[in-house]
């Protein structure tokens, strides 16, 4: 990752920590404070100038639908997040650039189709002061797409989505919202070619809240003493992909034991010891694999790695969003990637021994010493594979 990519990214996984200012001023509420939103989004696609030539100056516009309820500091972990909003979107988008000629408006309709997405996401306060919040989201979900292509060859993707922006109370019950936000919709490597497409939009919307949210307020209920613990846990992660290099299948399992220590409501930090193991599936067609320089080679039918991996979770209550980096221990074969394209990209370009991990934990159970999720392993930008996950933490103390 470049050092102009690196540093707005981990300032964004900072912001948590910084709504000081908004975690003084809010205070709990009688009632449950729901809200519908609507909201117009227009703006372009990031474009790979190598290839998709036609994605530049490309325009379009997005409608989207909101369920939200604001949180009022009920819970310990929302109230050092600054009492975010949790909800759900659902997300309209036609790639149809409108200020084109007809004739390639429809060669884009062609090509990119529409999509609809729906995302879970938690939006919280930067700064709030009266009637002017600044706040960022993060959202996580699936995008179903009318169209396969050399973007995005799977009819549904998994869907991330990243925004910052401003709230503006114009009454009690109504709100102005100005966003900027990013999107990326890739299939993880499930399916090949998997280019994926961002988006960078602005959104300007409208929000209701079906409660009057700026009713009288209860006093503070004596808060419980947070304590800290620490957990041991075993991790079993199965996915599947598509090789770039040979356009074969792989059944791709991670097993992994590791620690967890939760520090405070909102945040969890860990280390574990993972181990993959890769083997080919019945291949989809006839292909022989070819190095760069045109000479030929045999692909490997099993591919296995150990690694050391760190990670930090930032906790809702039983959901938690989890952001990792880890090392490789060993590799075999050591110079075969199933996430390249011949040559290394990514990560792996400059340090080979190196990846990444973000994904979604929910923490099942009276005890929650179980849990499910999904997380999208990467050499960055490229993703290795997405891997859907069970564990158990055994032992508490």
């Amino acid at each position: 990752m470049k050092l102009q990519q690196t540093i707005p990214f981990v300032l964004f996984l900072l912001l948590p920590f910084l709504n000081v200012r908004a975690q003084e001023q809010t205070q709990p509420s009688e009632k449950p404070d729901y809200f519908i939103e609507g909201g117009l989004r227009y703006g372009f696609a990031l474009y790979h100038p190598e290839s998709f030539v036609y994605l530049e100056n490309f325009w379009f516009n997005t409608y989207e639908v909101r369920l939200g309820l604001q949180t009022h500091g009920r819970n310990a972990w929302e109230r050092p997040l600054g009492n975010p909003i949790l909800g759900i979107a659902l997300r309209y988008t036609d790639y149809t650039d409108f200020s084109d000629s007809p004739e390639l408006r429809r060669q884009q309709r062609d090509t990119l189709g529409k999509n609809v997405a729906v995302f879970g996401y938690v939006q919280a306060p930067i700064v709030r002061w009266g009637f002017f919040t600044w706040h960022y989201q993060i959202g996580l979900g699936v995008a179903a797409c009318t169209k396969t292509n050399e973007l995005l060859s799977l009819h549904v993707n998994p869907y991330i989505n990243l925004q910052s922006g401003f709230d503006f109370r114009l009454s009690p019950r109504i709100d102005l919202a100005l966003n900027a936000n990013f999107t990326h919709s890739s299939n993880a490597s499930l399916n090949f070619p998997n280019w994926g497409i961002n988006e960078v939009q602005g959104i300007a919307s409208v929000r209701y809240h079906f409660n009057n949210s700026e009713n009288p307020k209860i006093k503070m209920d004596l808060l419980e003493k947070f304590e800290p613990y620490n957990a041991l846990f075993v991790t079993v992660d199965p996915g599947w992909l598509w090789a770039r290099y040979n356009n074969y299948y792989y059944l791709k399992t991670g097993i992994s034991a590791g620690y967890e220590r939760h520090l405070f409501p909102i945040l969890k930090v860990g280390a574990a010891l993972e181990f993959h193991l890769s083997n080919r599936l019945m291949p989809t067609r006839e292909y022989k694999p070819v190095y760069d320089d045109g000479t030929s080679y045999e692909a490997p039918k099993v591919l296995f790695s150990s690694a050391v991996f760190a990670f930090g979770d930032i906790t809702f209550g039983r959901f938690a969003f989890s952001v990792g980096a880890g090392a490789y221990l060993f590799r075999t074969p050591s110079n075969f990637d199933l996430a390249q394209t011949g040559a290394y990209s990514g990560t792996l370009d400059k340090m080979p021994w190196f990846y990444e991990k973000v994904g979604l934990k929910v923490s099942l159970g009276k005890k929650q010493n179980h849990f499910v999720g999904a997380s999208i392993r990467a050499h960055f930008p490229v993703a290795d594979y997405l891997a859907f996950t069970y564990g158990y933490r055994f032992w508490k103390f």
